[in-house]
């Protein structure tokens, strides 16, 4: 269980309740018994006196006979009973100025013998009363139920907290379609039923964003693909192979576009298979209309396994930053164990990474305004997606963006 739980805390509260409610029964338990023989004993020692005062104070037998009458008790004159009776051990003993009188719990009463100055007599109680405080154990017993009862209840209304979580693991993996509602009337029941709701606000939000976005991208391509097919009416020149590259780089963009949409929305799925590194360096270059050899390097046929076509966007992005950044608008790609880094001269960013990763961020760099925009937020996003690590450093005047492979090291990160 973990230790962080709320379960596992309440637990904790209800094993020293437990241990509490344990002790506290046990002393209770102590003292009743203790109080009911002490009670005992003071009835005893009222027998004794009126024993004492009729052999030592010059008290008549009526008298004494009339007492004990009173305290319900007899002298019993039956010696063979009285021998079996000394054979047994004694439960008690009262003192009294001039001996001890013995206590002894025979069948169903209890017997008192006299000291030998008073001629050892053995006094039956007709109205014997045992020491019985059983009922502090019933009474122990019915809380330690009622404790448990309580327990097994609030860990039955946390459950539904732990559906709750798997449910939103799940949609945080991609399923939408998850019913959150419930008909139930405690807390965690109303937070499911306001995260149901919240949920299909976003849910509608994201459905509308998509259609959105698959519409401007229908339209882009419908204008792109027209002016691709009057240019094969025009004849040959520098103008019609301008046009030509404006309309493939547009084209590229459009499907750059429902790459990042897809790998954004949560029902995407990433293709993961191995590549050449080199393979997925060129096919970025051609994203940004720049030659594979303008992009410097130490990759030898090293093999990563990322979806081609999102590892390329991540590429580009990647590249067109270093180079939009350095102070001489050049990139170098190092890989080495797994980690593959994209250095370029300039000044460290002046907040951590996380600031820039997020959508829409700005980098106020010195004698600098432009914006990261979403590159380093796609970026980030596609990478994690593919469950490496991206990180950065600053060494030796080089800003350095690193994927790391490693996936045993992200899972270390994570835990």
């Amino acid at each position: 269980m973990n230790r962080h739980s709320i379960l596992f805390k309440i637990s904790i509260f209800f094993v020293v309740a437990l241990v509490a409610t344990t002790a506290l029964f046990q002393v209770m338990y102590k003292h009743e018994f203790t109080s009911a023989k002490e009670n005992l004993r003071t009835h005893y020692h009222h027998v004794a006196m009126s024993i004492m005062r009729w052999k030592f104070a010059g008290g008549s037998k009526e008298q004494l006979f009339k007492d004990l009458d009173n305290m319900n008790i007899v002298i019993v004159n039956d010696n063979s009973l009285k021998e079996k009776i000394l054979n047994t051990k004694n439960v008690d003993r009262v003192s009294c100025a001039r001996g001890h009188f013995d206590l002894y719990e025979y069948g169903d009463f209890r017997y008192i013998v006299t000291p030998q100055t008073t001629g050892s007599i053995m006094l039956k109680d007709l109205k014997t009363e045992f020491v019985n405080v059983n009922y502090v154990w019933i009474l122990y017993g019915l809380f330690v139920f009622i404790l448990c009862v309580l327990f097994i209840s609030i860990a039955i209304s946390l459950y539904p907290l732990k559906q709750l979580q798997q449910k939103i693991k799940k949609f945080g993996e991609g399923k939408t379609d998850i019913d959150f509602a419930t008909n139930k009337k405690d807390e965690i029941a109303d937070v499911a039923n306001e995260f149901d709701t919240t949920l299909k606000k976003v849910q509608n939000m994201i459905d509308a964003r998509v259609i959105f976005l698959r519409n401007v991208t229908h339209e882009l391509k419908t204008p792109i693909a027209k002016g691709q097919l009057s240019l094969e009416f025009l004849e040959s020149s520098r103008t019609k192979a301008i046009l030509s590259n404006v309309f493939v780089r547009l084209n590229l963009l459009v499907q750059e576009f429902l790459h990042i949409e897809n790998v954004t929305a949560c029902d995407c799925v990433i293709n993961k298979k191995k590549y050449h590194i080199e393979d997925i360096l060129n096919n970025a270059c051609d994203l940004l209309f720049i030659e594979p050899g303008s992009v410097a390097h130490n990759l030898e046929n090293e093999v990563i396994e990322v979806d081609f076509n999102l590892a390329s966007i991540v590429f580009k992005n990647l590249i067109d930053n270093a180079i939009k950044y350095a102070d001489d608008h050049k990139v170098f790609l190092e890989y080495k164990d797994g980690v593959l880094m994209f250095c370029s001269l300039g000044e460290k960013m002046n907040k951590p990474l996380t600031y820039y990763t997020k959508a829409f961020t700005k980098a106020n760099m010195e004698n600098k305004n432009h914006s990261f925009g979403l590159g380093l937020y796609i970026v980030d996003y596609i990478i994690k997606k593919h469950d490496y690590v991206f990180l950065y450093f600053y060494e030796d005047g080089y800003n350095k963006f690193v994927i790391d492979f490693n996936i045993i090291n992200n899972q270390l990160i994570k835990n």
